[in-house]
C-alpha cells in the first residue's frame, strides 16, 4: 500500500512537471511569435512609412512637373499671341494706310473738281450766306425786342435811372434770350453729335458722305436742272436719310434678338 502511494506520489510529480514544462513551453512559442508579428509589425509600418513618403515625394513631383508644363504652356502661347497680335497690327497698319491713301485721293479729286463746278461754288457760298442772313436777321429782331423791352426803363421820372434801367433791361433781355439759345443750341448739337459718333462715325458712314459728294460735285447740273435745291443742303438731306435708316434698320435687328 505505501509502495503504490508512493508510485502515484510519483506520477503526481511527474504530470505536475510535465505540465510546468508544458505551460512554459506553451509561453515560449506564444512570446516567439508574439515577438516574430511585433517585428512583422514594425517592418510594415517602416514599409507604409516609406511608401508614404514615396507617395508624397511623387505628388509633389508631379505637382512641380504640372506646374512646369503650365508655365511653359503660358509662355508659349503668350509667345504666340504676341506674334499674332504684331502681324495683325501689321496688316491692320498696311490696311489703314491703304485706305488713308485711297481716302485722300477721293477727297482731293472731289475737292479740286468742287472747286472747279460754278454750280457747287455757288451753292456752296449761297448755303453759308442764308445761314448768315438769317443769324444777322435774328439777332435784328431780339435787338428790336430788346429795345421794345427797355422802354420800360424810360418810363421812369429820373434821367439818370431810367437810362440805366433802359441798357440794362436791354442788355437782360438780349443777353438772357441769346445765351439760351446759344445753350439750347449746343445741347441739341452735343446730343446729336454724341449719338452720330457712337454709332454711325464709321467708314460706311464716310463712304456714303464721299460717294454723295462726288455725285453732288460730279453731276451738279443734272441735280439742279431736275431738282431745284442747293446741293450742299442736298448733300447733308441725303446724310440725314442715310442714317435715319441705319437707325431704323439698326432698331429692327435689336427687335428681333440680332443685337
Amino acid at each position: 500500500m505505501l509502495k503504490l502511494n508512493a508510485e502515484l506520489k510519483k506520477q503526481n510529480e511527474k504530470l505536475k512537471q510535465d505540465k510546468l514544462n508544458a505551460e512554459q513551453e506553451a509561453e515560449a512559442t506564444v512570446s516567439s511569435v508574439k515577438r516574430e508579428y511585433e517585428a512583422k509589425g514594425r517592418e510594415l509600418d517602416r514599409r507604409i512609412g516609406e511608401a508614404a513618403k514615396q507617395s508624397a515625394s511623387l505628388k509633389s513631383e508631379r505637382q512641380s512637373i504640372s506646374e512646369d508644363i503650365e508655365q511653359r504652356a503660358t509662355a508659349k502661347y503668350l509667345d504666340q499671341k504676341k506674334e499674332l497680335d504684331r502681324k495683325f497690327k501689321a496688316q491692320t497698319a498696311s490696311y489703314d494706310s491703304f485706305l488713308l491713301g485711297l481716302l485722300l485721293y477721293g477727297v482731293l479729286t472731289t475737292v479740286f473738281t468742287a472747286v472747279r463746278s460754278e454750280a457747287f461754288v455757288s451753292d456752296f457760298k449761297t448755303f453759308f450766306m442764308v445761314i448768315w442772313q438769317f443769324i444777322v436777321n435774328a439777332f435784328q429782331l431780339l435787338l428790336k425786342g430788346g429795345q421794345w423791352a427797355s422802354q420800360l426803363g424810360d418810363k421812369i421820372p429820373q434821367p439818370v435811372v431810367a437810362t440805366i434801367v433802359h441798357y440794362l433791361l436791354l442788355i437782360v433781355f438780349v443777353g438772357g434770350i441769346a445765351i439760351g439759345v446759344g445753350f439750347l443750341i449746343f445741347l441739341g448739337a452735343s446730343k446729336v453729335f454724341e449719338f452720330y459718333t457712337e454709332d454711325y462715325a464709321d467708314t460706311m458712314s464716310l463712304a456714303v458722305f464721299l460717294i454723295s459728294l462726288a455725285v453732288s460735285v460730279y453731276f451738279a447740273e443734272p441735280i439742279r436742272a431736275v431738282i431745284p435745291i442747293n446741293l450742299l443742303l442736298l448733300l447733308i438731306l441725303v446724310h440725314i436719310v442715310y442714317v435715319l435708316i441705319r437707325w431704323y434698320v439698326k432698331g429692327c435687328m435689336r427687335s428681333r434678338g440680332y443685337y
